[in-house]
């Protein structure tokens, strides 16, 4: 994975990225018996908040030491620190029941991959959820490696998705998959 954007303009400001993260929880609706996978986990933000509202969050970043910050530091986060592909390839998504990637599935060399190992061995009703770029925000990844809403869609439906939720998220947006 290759970090194209600076994590201070990623959301903005911090209570922008909190009130981003407040949405998407209440969105997720997680629960205790919730088991979130955080892929490209950076500063562990997500995961922190995910970990404040589900039983165990699986944070994955292969810049390890991001990974020893303190969002990290609740007892019901685990890391995985090295290559997303590598993990996705070696592992099992039967006990997940959310999957998030905040602004990292661009950058995946092995994105059909993923979502075909999701299709295979996630559990029905399981959620795939995704934070994106904008093609067009000044800012981030190259644009030719971004995800248009409906080009993200017609990637990720023929794996066995259905897009349930879409939020506008000003120079990002959120998109969350059913597993059906």
């Amino acid at each position: 994975m290759d970090h194209h954007h600076s994590g201070g303009r990623q959301h903005g400001s911090p209570e922008l990225k909190s009130k981003i993260a407040d949405r998407l929880l209440s969105v997720m609706s997680l629960s205790g018996s919730d088991v979130v996978a955080d892929v490209g986990s950076g500063d562990g933000y997500y995961s922190s908040r995910f970990a404040e509202a589900c039983g165990e969050v699986v944070a994955v970043d292969e810049y390890c030491d991001g990974l020893k910050g303190g969002f990290y530091a609740s007892p019901n986060i685990g890391t995985v620190c090295g290559d997303a592909c590598r993990w996705f390839k070696d592992n099992s998504f039967d006990k997940f029941t959310h999957v998030f990637f905040s602004n990292s599935f661009h950058d995946m060399p092995c994105q059909r991959e993923m979502l075909a190992a999701l299709s295979g061995t996630f559990r029905k009703g399981a959620h795939l959820d995704m934070i994106e770029f904008h093609p067009d925000t000044p800012f981030g990844p190259p644009k030719s490696i971004r995800f248009s809403k409906d080009a993200l869609r017609s990637m990720v439906e023929p794996f066995g998705f259905k897009q349930e939720t879409y939020i506008e998220l000003g120079t990002h947006y959120f998109m969350s998959f059913r597993k059906i």
